[in-house]
């Protein structure tokens, strides 16, 4: 069940003029939002991470897809109503659908009877009706992106996930999509056609009967060898639908049926009720439904009318004209339709600015900064009397011949920080870590190794072996030589700078020295590494974190 979280001191209380109220996930592109139109009616808004938006082809790529899947207009989709893809941080509204994804819905409540599978899979095919008439080919259909609700379900982000996809193959040894729901030309890398998205279909057909995946669990590469090589396990479908599945999963694409041959197999099975009637789901999935959108309708907060709007912040920061009014609480500031936005990356600029301001004020050179110092002739063209401290001494020089007024107060520089030690971290293949955890704990990475985290292992399908990876913007590794302590020293003064080592590079014992662009590093010492006969491949590893270091000494 999607929980409504309420906002934190990192959220923005406003995008353009639409007013937050509760945040609804994250996933690989961004963070998502709950939010009203101005009628009250419930939306939810997506907003870019900061990493992407500063990719210049992800940001051409996802305002062609934009504008791609706002001529989407179906029965069956959650349509985009609004987007903002020119600011610092695209942003696009979708309507809101009460309701579970079928990914929880049959992890939590079992796989679906005939009637309901039958019209899941009718209501999908004809989303990708609209969707392929619109030229646009999902890519990442799954489970967790087809939304039940109470009059049939909704297929979303569509089209978007295209924007992501090619950002992530601008980098080695990323794959696009979603793994366990590929089709094998999208895992061969070679060139799709909307078929992809009936591949998708039968492997949900399966997800939603069976209560498992066609290809079976484990690490990524097995999922996709099997894809492309083995057949689908079809066992825990059910006869009714087997056929049709098994043409959805064909390995030619020219072979698999078109959206609307699945939707007329689908029509007899389907239940003796009109969709929009309502009726069509197991009980307890009609009754989350229902507990979803009673939890919007009470729990989001009707706007009230805006108060005399500031004048916008330095950098564009203020509301935009006739926007909510602010959230009460927290520091982040609202994201307008245009501006400068801060770049924030695993913590929040509210933290590296209040760090940086304290050490200019440890070094006595704020005032200068702001204006009321003094200048090179001694201050007196700010047009006040600038007082003196008396001197024991009729000589205005100091004993070191320099001038009391223009010497700065001296000031140990700030000391290191203390180094923190998590032993024996396990990171799965396709899985990253990041230093700023505590401790980091491995998380899986949505785009790939390659293009977020601080420190990951990655499949490489081109040399067909693991490799290290950082992936976020600024980031850095050095794989250091036997002969190179490893120190926090040594890792401020080491420039080797890559973003991926080779596995057979980096052998049981190496040391590297992981520097990100938020200001920690970080001592990776590689431990060991899974054994060949491993049904998983990981690599253990023990990390060593100065926080904020980069900024320091």
């Amino acid at each position: 069940m999607r929980v409504l979280a309420p906002l934190t001191s990192e959220d923005p209380p406003l995008v353009a003029g639409y007013r937050l109220t509760h945040r609804l996930g994250e996933g690989g592109m961004g963070k998502v939002y709950l939010s009203h139109t101005p009628g009250g009616r419930p939306i939810a808004i997506k907003v870019v991470r900061s990493e992407l938006a500063s990719d210049p082809d992800f940001r051409r790529r996802f305002q062609q897809e934009v504008r791609a899947a706002q001529r989407v207009q179906g029965l069956y989709t959650a349509p985009v109503i609004d987007s903002d893809t020119e600011g610092p941080r695209p942003w696009l509204a979708t309507a809101y659908v009460a309701g579970p994804s079928l990914h929880a819905a049959i992890r939590e409540h079992g796989p679906l009877p005939v009637p309901a599978a039958a019209r899941t899979l009718a209501g999908i095919a004809e989303a990708l009706q609209v969707i392929h008439g619109a030229g646009v080919i999902h890519r990442d259909l799954k489970p967790s992106n087809v939304l039940l609700a109470s009059d049939g379900p909704r297929v979303i982000d569509f089209g978007i996930a295209r924007a992501t996809d090619a950002t992530a193959l601008t980098r080695s040894g990323v794959t696009a999509g979603t793994p366990a729901f590929m089709a094998p030309e999208q895992a061969m890398g070679q060139s799709l056609t909307p078929a992809v998205d009936i591949f998708a279909l039968g492997q949900i057909a399966v997800f939603i009967t069976a209560g498992m995946p066609p290809f079976g669990d484990g690490s990524s590469p097995a999922v996709l060898y099997r894809i492309v090589h083995e057949e689908p396990n079809l066992s825990g479908v059910p006869d009714e639908l087997r056929a049709l599945v098994a043409r959805c999963l064909a390995k030619d694409p020219a072979e698999r049926p078109s959206p609307a041959e699945v939707i007329e197999a689908c029509r007899p099975l389907g239940p003796n009720v009109p969709p929009d009637e309502g009726g069509w789901l197991p009980p307890a999935v009609t009754a989350e439904i229902d507990n979803q959108a009673a939890t919007v309708t009470a729990g989001a907060t009707q706007p009230s009318p805006p108060p005399a709007a500031p004048p916008p912040a330095p950098g564009g920061f203020g509301p935009a004209p006739g926007s909510y009014p602010s959230h009460p609480t927290g520091p982040f500031p609202a994201y307008p339709a245009t501006g400068q936005q801060p770049r924030r990356r695993g913590r929040t600029v509210v933290l590296v600015t209040a760090s940086v301001f304290a050490v200019l004020i440890a070094l006595g050179i704020v005032g200068r900064l702001l204006g009321f110092g003094d200048d090179a002739d001694g201050g007196d063209q700010a047009g006040g009397d600038v007082s003196q401290a008396p001197t024991t001494s009729e000589d205005p020089a100091g004993e070191d011949g320099q001038d009391p007024q223009n010497q700065e107060p001296t000031t140990e520089p700030p000391a290191d920080p203390e180094p923190v030690t998590h032993p024996g971290i396990q990171i799965p293949g396709g899985y990253i870590v990041h230093l700023y955890d505590d401790p980091p704990t491995p998380q899986d990475a949505e785009l790939g190794a390659g293009y977020e985290g601080d420190f990951g292992l990655y499949y490489d399908s081109l040399f067909g072996d693991y490799r290290l990876q950082t992936g976020e913007e600024g980031n850095t590794l050095v794989l250091l030589e036997t002969r190179e302590e490893g120190t926090l020293d040594t890792c401020r003064s080491v420039s080797r700078y890559t973003d991926s080592i080779d596995r057979e590079a980096a052998p049981p014992g190496s040391q590297i020295c992981v520097t990100t662009a938020t200001g920690d590093i970080g001592l990776v010492t590689v431990v060991d590494y899974a054994p060949d006969d491993s049904p998983s491949a990981y690599v253990t590893v023990d990390i060593t974190v100065w926080r904020g270091a980069a900024q320091t000494g």
